[in-house]
């Protein structure tokens, strides 16, 4: 008898996270949801816990344990807003290195035990391809943390890789969620090649099939999936 892959997605009460979770139900998986607030999406369990700490990260990996397993790890946490040098103050800078990297340090720590049992995956979500050391004086620390995030997942893809654990990053693009007002939307979309925003689906769709057996020679990529975006 065939058994349901199980993942767990952080980050998933809003932006790109909810259709995710939903995403890879349709595609099979049981899936465990995560927020720091009560439950506001889809999944077949949802883990209320901040997963920048310890105690939050061994919540998120305890749900996956009561659906079986964990097959695929999605670290989607993280905050965004701006954060120009001049006026950063150090909770906002603690704040975005711990949701977009330590969070994903935590989670994929706590995870790894289970991951390695059923060779499974783990996907980070990046920012605007940050594989790239590029300034962005506006939001300076978010690009700091989500650069550090790429080495992270690349460093990780290479330790976990002889344990069967493939670990890649997808770079989202201008994507339509709350980040964006819709009087910013036309001029964001003359900065895209192909003329529109993202859709949360186009990441959702990257994330299933990274996690496949399609996949199963990539390990340490990372994916733009951004139109074109400072190609």
């Amino acid at each position: 008898m065939s058994r349901t892959p199980v993942a767990a997605v952080t980050g998933s009460n809003r932006g790109i996270g909810p259709e995710i979770v939903r995403t890879l139900q349709a595609a099979g998986y049981a899936v465990v949801s995560n927020g720091r607030s009560a439950r506001s999406g889809p999944g077949d369990l949802h883990v209320r816990a901040d997963v920048a700490t310890a105690a939050g990260a061994r919540k998120l990996v305890a749900g996956a344990r009561r659906l079986g397993g964990l097959d695929l790890l999605v670290c989607g946490v993280g905050d965004f807003f701006e954060t120009p040098v001049s006026a950063m103050r150090i909770d906002q800078w603690e704040a975005l290195f711990e949701s977009n990297l330590t969070t994903a340090w935590r989670c994929c720590k706590e995870a790894l035990p289970l991951l390695r049992k059923r060779r499974g995956a783990i996907v980070t979500i990046g920012g605007t391809v940050t594989q790239n050391v590029r300034a962005n004086p506006r939001y300076v620390a978010y690009q700091m943390a989500k650069t550090a995030l790429t080495v992270f997942t690349r460093s990780l893809a290479q330790a976990e890789a002889p344990r069967g654990v493939r670990v890649n990053m997808i770079n989202p693009g201008f994507i339509r969620t709350y980040n964006y007002g819709e009087s910013e939307v036309p001029g964001l979309q003359r900065r895209v090649p192909l003329g529109r925003l993202g859709d949360p689906k186009d990441i959702a769709e990257a994330v299933v099939w990274l996690a496949s057996e399609k996949a199963s020679y990539v390990n340490g990529a990372v994916l733009d999936v951004g139109g074109g975006l400072w190609v």
